[in-house]
């Protein structure tokens, strides 16, 4: 399977599936899109769309993002506005208390806005509609513009909870800076799991900042003590939900 999906109007849309677990698991293919801005998709993307099993689509972009710019639509998935800025700033409160082992702009901008109220209203709605993906074969996207910080907060949510290691969901999170260089060479990077050391090489010289990854759930750590108690508080996933969420993306 690949994981650059490459179609006609889409950015950066990218398979989440394959992923291991640190429980031997792996998350499954075809359940889960993350991907930049989608009101440009063609007839033909749409109907690998449909093949594929779409049927909820999560749109984080601001209101005036989605009028700007809005979500092609479909009878075979549903579009949820979701936006998840304006934040209500109670985020950026907590992240200045918070002790700055970096100079990461990006770490502060991550921390702010999962610990915002507003925005993990936001990311609840996402984990609720992932939680409502019971039906085999059928799959979740999750966007904002560019697919990158909006999204990869989302993605770095949901591959925490379903206990993805955060080495691999730190490259997951640089895979972005790649999807805007050649596609075709990232393409094949990608898909040749010789070329391993070589896409590692390349994350390291890109200016994504790694720390921003790591300082989210330093944030998360300080203010609720664990991850799962972040998803139960701020999330609304407790125990029984996060063991549903897992059964569902996870085989």
């Amino acid at each position: 399977m690949k994981r650059l999906l490459d179609l006609e109007g889409a950015i950066n849309l990218r398979e989440l599936g394959g992923y291991p677990t640190t429980t031997g698991k792996k998350v499954k293919y075809q359940k889960l899109l993350r991907s930049g801005d989608i009101s440009n998709l063609t007839p033909k993307t749409l109907k690998f769309l449909k093949k594929y099993g779409l049927k909820y689509v999560v749109d984080f972009r601001s209101m005036n993002e989605q009028e700007m710019w809005p979500d092609v639509q479909s009878d075979f998935y549903k579009v949820y506005p979701d936006p998840v800025y304006p934040l209500k700033g109670n985020g950026e409160k907590l992240t200045n208390v918070l002790k700055q082992n970096s100079d990461s702009y990006l770490g502060m901008i991550y921390q702010s806005v999962v610990l915002d109220q507003h925005a993990q209203q936001s990311y609840a709605l996402l984990f609720q509609l992932l939680l409502e993906n019971t039906e085999p074969d059928k799959s979740v996207l999750f966007h904002c513009a560019a697919g990158k910080d909006r999204t990869g907060v989302g993605a770095i949510l949901i591959l925490k909870a379903l206990q993805v290691d955060t080495e691999t969901i730190v490259q997951d999170y640089l895979l972005t800076n790649l999807m805007y260089e050649n596609s075709s060479d990232v393409e094949k990077i990608l898909n040749d799991d010789s070329k391993g050391n070589k896409i590692r090489n390349k994350m390291n010289m890109t200016k994504a900042d790694v720390e921003s990854i790591t300082s989210v759930f330093e944030a998360i750590e300080h203010y609720y003590g664990t991850f799962d108690n972040y998803l139960n508080s701020a999330l609304g996933v407790d125990a029984k939900a996060l063991q549903a969420l897992r059964s569902i993306y996870l085989e």
